[in-house]
This record gives structure tokens, sequence and C-alpha cells, in this order.
């Protein structure tokens, strides 16, 4: 017998399924039928019936029925709906179908987000870019999304409970588009204060999140408690604490057997639920990138005891959601004993893995499948955001599937996206969201011949051959990302003048266009019509075309550099010369694109703003977290530098010419060069171009045409010179 309670799930989950198709499909709505059957604690399920009268979705969840939506789309009418084309092209009578097998999830998480996706990605987003997100997620099967939206508004509260004054309170928040770091004990009190507007705001938006998320059938994940406090609460009440380093900062963490630990804790837990509610799940990440201040096993437990005690003190059903990204990061440490220690603290049922990087470097191999813990398989992909084309379809297809055979990953409870920046390769979300349906992909090369007549409306020889080479040159490299892009690299006049990659760049840069990478682009652009620009075709033309001028460019850097070396004024001239003439018409190429646009992502900081002064906080910290990051001198500076309109042409592209200038000067004047105050020179400027609010340094991208105009008149050149 179906529950009351479960009854209204049902009706909600309908409601705002039949919502969602209003969203998407406009009038073509009334063509669909929409039911989600009331649960029955089992795997989720969808069918499909496509008949005379209509097309009928059911489903466990609104999720679910999202998903039966977008199996319709995709199989029946070779059409889909992806962050970069959100407007399916339906045909005018819709395919009958019949009644379609049921389609079962062996998974019950579908995970999504990263704590860093809401500085890197979300940060300055409004409800109305925040709904269109939720609807892709309903749409990819996502159960279990991240929550970190408005968590300040919380934090703000058990602050001033535990007795902070509110200008404390706010200045250990810091910045907005530094607050997921904040929440991973990682700094506090960076680019802030962070203003009570902001707050109130945000409040409300999280709110608006969980409410659509949870009437779909999501179980959001809340934040936990990991000991990260502010050094005035902790100096004010005695507390025992322990200074923990990350890069250019530190943060204070709380000992666990410190009273304050359980007592802050559960005050911001209670203030959390108070605000948002809970659906039992917390993130909590006590040294993510840190190593632990003890050594013992037995104090290891005891944080892991500490951590869960705070959340199961407020809510008696609450799982702990770990990240297992420290048990690869700080291999040294976290020895197999010190890692037993750790997971064998809480119960089996009461955490919940996330094995970030299990596309790349998974950890369920080596820590015995997580002890039988329930773990979930995730593809990080995208580090900072940083610019290219990565991925690994093959792995992504199986690698779930052959882990929960594997007598180590048996436990395994889901798969997921655990990107720190959104945005990029759309092939490979969409080929997780099979696999989250599936379990797994047999044949990706059959795969993505209905991704190709999904995507562009049409499947003919030329596209089908063009995602044939990019998927064995791109979608297949054995590296743990993209090549690394001289672009967003700061240049130097030290050793052989080649700049240092960014720290964690996963892939050094490379001067050789791969052969199918050209081959692609030929055919991309042979394939494209004009009124293809605006759409998928055009979007991917663009990223195959900033990816050729990414190994022109490095490979333009590096003979300026070996001429530089030389002393040779007339080699170095046209080599750096044609650099930054590359760098020129990547910006150009990228203004074609409303995915690539700077000016968007500024505008976007400075509409939260309630003054002019707020509006000059959140602009330093949308400028700033793309580029220097930190201080000055950060060691993480262009960690999530982008290949994006305006900030080539306002950022990179600067830079860039400096270098050239001051290798110039001292090759006309036979002057040594003077690395030091090159540097010091280039990150005086970097902060005057931060602090820029008049847009001297950002001015509105010139007006430009369609990308395939774009992609046409480089190609002549670009073809010749690749390499």
């Amino acid at each position: 017998m179906t529950s009351p309670e479960a009854s209204e799930a049902a009706n909600v989950g309908s409601a705002a399924a039949r919502q969602l198709l209003q969203r998407l499909l406009a009038g073509r709505a009334a063509e669909f039928t929409v039911d989600v059957a009331p649960g029955g604690g089992g795997p989720d399920w969808f069918e499909v019936d496509a008949g005379p009268y209509g097309v009928a979705l059911r489903g466990s969840s609104g999720v679910a029925v999202a998903s039966a939506l977008r199996w319709y789309l995709r199989t029946a009418c070779r059409t889909q709906i992806t962050w970069d084309a959100p407007a399916p092209r339906l045909p005018d009578r819709l395919p009958r179908t019949g009644t379609a097998a049921r389609t079962t999830s062996p998974y019950p998480h579908r995970y999504h987000f990263n704590v860093c996706t809401f500085g890197y990605t979300t940060a300055f987003w409004d409800w109305t870019r925040w709904e269109r997100h939720i609807d892709w997620m309903a749409l990819h099967g996502v159960t279990t999304p991240l929550a970190m939206t408005g968590t300040e508004a919380a934090w703000q509260r058990a602050l001033l409970r535990a007795g902070l004054d509110d200008e404390a309170a706010r200045r250990f928040l810091g910045g907005p588009a530094y607050l997921p770091w904040n929440w991973l004990a990682s700094l506090d009190g960076w680019c802030g204060p962070l203003p009570q507007s902001w707050i109130h705001s945000h409040a409300e938006l999280g709110r608006r999140i969980l409410d659509r998320e949870r009437a779909l059938g999501m179980r959001p994940v809340l934040q936990g408690f990991s000991g990260h406090a502010p050094r005035e609460l902790i100096a004010d009440r005695g507390a025992r604490s322990t200074t923990l380093p990350w890069w250019d900062f530190e943060v204070e963490v709380l000992d666990p057997r410190d009273p304050l630990f359980e007592e802050f804790g559960t005050a911001l837990l209670t203030e959390q639920t108070r605000l948002f509610g809970t659906d039992h799940l917390y993130a909590a990440d006590p040294f993510i990138e840190t190593t632990p201040p003890v050594t013992a096993p037995a104090d290891i437990t005891r944080v892991a005891r500490a951590v869960h005690g705070v959340m199961t003190a407020v809510d008696d059903q609450a799982t702990w959601v770990l990240q297992a990204w420290p048990f690869s990061y700080r291999s040294d440490y976290w020895t197999p004993e010190r890692t037993r220690a750790f997971l064998d603290a809480v119960p089996d049922d009461r955490m919940l893995i996330l094995d970030l990087w299990a596309e790349h470097r998974p950890v369920w191999r080596h820590t015995d499948g997580y002890r039988g813990k329930p773990w979930v398989w995730c593809m990080l992909h995208s580090l900072g955001g940083r610019p290219g084309l990565y991925g690994r379809l093959d792995e992504l297809a199986t690698g779930a599937a052959r882990a929960a055979a594997d007598p180590r990953g048996g436990s395994l409870a889901g798969v997921g996206a655990s990107m720190e920046a959104f945005g990029g390769d759309p092939v490979l979300y969409e080929l997780l969201a099979d696999v989250s349906w599936q379990g797994g992909v047999e044949d990706v090369r059959v795969w993505l011949r209905t991704w190709t007549e999904a995507r562009y409306g049409r499947r003919t020889p030329g596209l089908l051959r063009a995602w044939e080479l990019l998927h064995a040159t791109v979608y297949t490299a054995d590296t743990p990302g993209p090549p690394g892009s001289v672009v967003v690299c700061r240049p130097t006049l030290e050793g052989d003048l080649r700049p240092n990659p960014p720290v964690h760049l996963a892939a050094p840069p490379s001067p050789t266009v791969p052969p199918g990478l050209a081959e692609a682009w030929k055919l991309l652009a042979d394939e494209a019509t004009r009124e293809d620009s605006a759409g998928p075709l055009g979007r991917d033309l663009c990223d195959v075309t900033a990816q050729v001028l990414t190994h022109v460019a490095c490979a333009q850097q590096q003979r300026a550099a070996d001429a530089a070396v030389d002393r040779d004024l007339e080699r170095f001239r046209p080599a750096a010369t044609a650099l930054l003439t590359t760098l020129e018409d990547l910006d150009e190429l990228l203004a074609t694109r409303p995915e690539y646009r700077l000016d968007a992502w500024l505008a976007d900081a400075r509409s939260w703003a309630s003054t002019p002064a707020e509006a000059g906080l959140y602009e330093a910290n949308a400028r700033r977290v793309l580029t220097v990051w930190g201080p000055p001198r950060s060691e993480l500076h262009d960690y999530s530098g982008r290949h994006w309109a305006g900030l080539v042409r306002s950022f990179y592209l600067p830079r860039w010419r400096s270098w050239y200038e001051h290798v110039v000067r001292a090759l006309a004047t036979g002057s040594p060069y003077r690395a030091e105050e090159f540097e010091a020179s280039l990150i005086d400027w970097e902060e005057r171009w931060i602090a820029d609010r008049t847009g001297t340094t950002t001015p509105a991208p010139r007006a430009t045409g369609a990308t395939l105009d774009v992609v046409r008149t480089l190609m002549p050149r670009y073809r010749a010179s690749r390499g």
C-alpha cells in the first residue's frame, strides 16, 4: 500500500516534471504526458510509450521522467538538449515507438559537482542560469547534487551565535568567488569581507535551488563541519587548534577533542537545517589537500569520529559524503594503516565516498575498495576550467562497470561528474548520462555515430569521420588533461625563456598539431554552413580551431625563445610577432561564441551588487580567481586560466607583448635579460588589471563575424604554418 508521503512526493514530482517539459519544449510540451509512480524504495526506472495520441513518459521520480524525455529525444527524434544547445529540434510529427522496455539504473547515486565548481563556474549564477542547469541535471539523471549555494548564511548565523561580531564573521567568510575553499578548510578571509546583501540574496537563491532539486526527486548534499573556525573565535574561547598551511594560505582547525569542535559544529548544522532543511547527506573534508597534524592511527580515528559525530548530533540519519582526493594527493601520509583507521571509524552505511578522478587516477584499487563502504566512480575531467579539448571516452564508457565487477570495487553505488569547472567537452557528459542509466557503453564508436546525428541534426560521412578522428586524437589521450596552453602561462626571461606552466597543469604544452586534429578541423569546416555557426557545430568548430591555435602558439613561442637565447634579433622578431598575432586571432575567434566571453563573467559578478563598492569587490573576485588567484606572487597564478574573448586580448596578450618588448630592448642594446625586474613589472601590471573598474583594460569585444567566417579566414594561414 502506498503511503500518503509517497503519493504526495509522486504528485510533486509529476508537477515538477510537467513544468520542466514546458520550459524545454514550449508549445510542444502538450504532446507529452508525465507520470511519476509512487516510490517503492527500489531502483530508479523510466519507460516511454509513444503512440498515436502522444508520448507518455513514466518513471520513479521527476529525474527519471526527465531522463525518459532525453532518451526519447535521442532515440526517436535524433536530437538532444545539452548546455550549449538547450532547444531540441523536434520533427513536425513526433515518432511513434510503441512501448519501450523499461530502463532501470544500476546506480542509486548519480553525483554532480565539485566544491570548486561553485567558485570556478557557478559563483555568480542567478536563478535563471541555475534553473536551466537543474533542468539539465534532471535530463542527465542526476540524483545526488552537491548544494553549496547560500551556505554562507548558515555560517554567519552560527558565528554570531558563538559570540563573534558581524564584521569579524563576514571578514572570515571572505569573497564570493573564494567561498568554496573556505568550505574546504583551505583558506578564509580572502578577498572579502562578504557583504550582507550577498548573504541574504544567496540564502534565498540556495532555497530555490534546493526546492527545485527536491521537487524533481534529487537528494542534495549539504555541508558538514570539519573543524575549520575563525582565529578570533578560537582565541576568545582558548580552544585548542592547529594551523594547517595550503599553498599561499593557512587556516586554523579545531582539535576534535576540544569542546568547541562539537559545540560550533552542531550550531552550524542546526542553522543550516533551519535555513535549508536536509536530505541527510553532508559533505566534509578535514584534510582535502593538507597533511593531518597527527600521525597515530588512533588520532586519525578520533578526527573521523568527531566529524561524523557532529552530523549525527544534529541528524541521526546523517551520511558523511567524503572526497577520496587526499588518499591520492597526500599518498605519502595516507598509509594503509591510517586509511583503515580513518574509514573504519564510521559505520559503512553512514559514509558515501567520492572517487573524484576515477577515470585517470582511481583510488578504490588502493584502499581495499573503501573497506566495503558505498562509493561513487567520478569523472573529474576539468581542473580549474583550463582550456583545451580532453577526455577519456573509452574509460568513461566501461570504467565503472569494470570497477563493479572487481572484488575490490563491489560496493560501488554510483557514478558522477566531479569537474572543478563546467562547460567544456559536452560529449563526455552525454556519454556519462548514458552510463548512469545503462551501467556502461560497449562500443564508443557506435555511440559516437548517434551522438553526431543528435548533435548536428544530420549524419554525413564527413561529420562521422571528424568524430572518429577526435575520438582517436583528443578523447583517448592517456594524459591527465589537455595539452597545456602557452597562452595562459606567465612569460619569463629566466633560463630558456620558456614559461613554467601553472601549478598542476595536467599536461605540458605541445608545439605539434596532431594530424588527426588537423584533419577533423578541415572536415568540420567543410561540413559547416553559415547557419551552423550559432549552434553546436559552430561551437565544436571554434573549440577545434582554438586547439590548433594553441599548438601553433606553443611552437611560435619556442622558436622565439630559442632565438632570444641565441640573442638573434632577426629570428626573434618574426617568431614573437607571429605569436602575438595568433593571440589576436584566438581572441577574435572566441568572441564569436557566447560561452567564451570575459565581459559576460564580469557582468554576472557585478549584477549581484547593491552598491558601487560591492560591484568593485565582486568584479575584483571575478578577475582575480581566473588570473593571479591568490596574492600578487601566488603559486596558484593562472591555475584557472581560460581561453575567453576579452581575457586573451586584455590580459594574456599584453603580458606576451611586454615579453616581446623586453627581449627586443635587451637585444637592441646588448643588455642582459633582467628576469626579476621583468617579473616584478608583470606582477605589478596584473594587480592593476585586477583593480581596473574603468573598462580601459577590458574594452568590449570587437564586433565579429560568424564562427565559420572567422575560421575560414584563419584556416589558410594556420594550415600552412601549424607546428
